[in-house]
């Protein structure tokens, strides 16, 4: 069986190759494995350490370590080793190195280390192997606040912006 990877969603060029997912060259069931930490995708592919990220940066993918899984008829409930971003969604999810003869669509939550949950509609595997890897797709959900300059004189400073684009308070 074989796996599309929608490039709008996954926003890199991902590849099935047997059982497993590859970026360009990379094996991501192969770095998993050889990082044994958490890693992001970068715009080009490229492996990076999520310790080394800044907390609020959004990258593309985030290959991380399946802790505790929990799958019913309709649903999986999968606990990552990872914590997310919290300013964003999970599009899709893949599996490397698990087959997916007899996969099937669920609704699948993923719990990161800090306990917070994202669930999406996707693809799942018939096995899915605790300690196992999952590559997450990543993207933003919302823009961060912009400042809005006051628009009186006498007051030169910045206030955030609420969503609807009006200051708060007096400016």
């Amino acid at each position: 069986m074989h796996k599309s990877f929608d490039p709008q969603v996954w926003r890199l060029a991902l590849s099935c190759n047997g059982s497993d997912v590859r970026v360009g060259e990379v094996s991501l069931r192969a770095e998993s494995c050889r990082r044994k930490v958490a890693f992001y995708l970068d715009d080009q592919g490229e492996p990076v350490c999520q310790s080394l990220c800044p907390p609020d940066r959004i990258f593309p993918v985030l290959v991380t370590r399946i802790v505790a899984a929990h799958i019913t008829a309709d649903r999986a409930v999968l606990h990552v080793d990872a914590t997310l971003p919290l300013h964003c969604a999970i599009g899709d999810v893949a599996f490397p190195g698990n087959e997916l003869a007899g996969a099937r669509m669920m609704d699948v939550t993923v719990v990161d280390a800090s306990g917070h949950r994202r669930t999406v509609h996707a693809e799942i595997p018939s096995q899915v192997t605790v300690t196992g890897t999952v590559a997450l797709a990543l993207r933003a959900v919302r823009q961060p606040a912009t400042a809005v300059t006051s628009v009186w004189p006498d007051r030169l400073s910045t206030t955030p912006a609420r969503p609807g684009g009006l200051p708060l308070g007096g400016g």
